[in-house]
């Protein structure tokens, strides 16, 4: 059950970050003027950097529990 549990709170987070992601688009784009290619460049960094924070976190773990 807590797996269940786990796999679902994921499928909530994704999906409201994805609404989150949407929303902040639009106001980036049509309120505060920025073109598309530099809310697409800033959105790959963000995500590359969020990637290596939580790789960093998983494998730090998985590398003390083996001590």
């Amino acid at each position: 059950m807590q797996s269940r549990w786990d796999a679902l709170a994921t499928v909530r987070a994704v999906c409201v970050a994805a609404y989150v992601a949407i929303a902040i688009r639009y106001v980036a784009h049509y309120d505060l003027g920025f073109s598309l290619s530099e809310i697409r460049g800033a959105a790959v960094a963000i995500a590359i950097v969020i990637a290596a924070l939580t790789g960093i976190d998983f494998f730090g773990k998985k590398l003390r529990k083996t001590r």
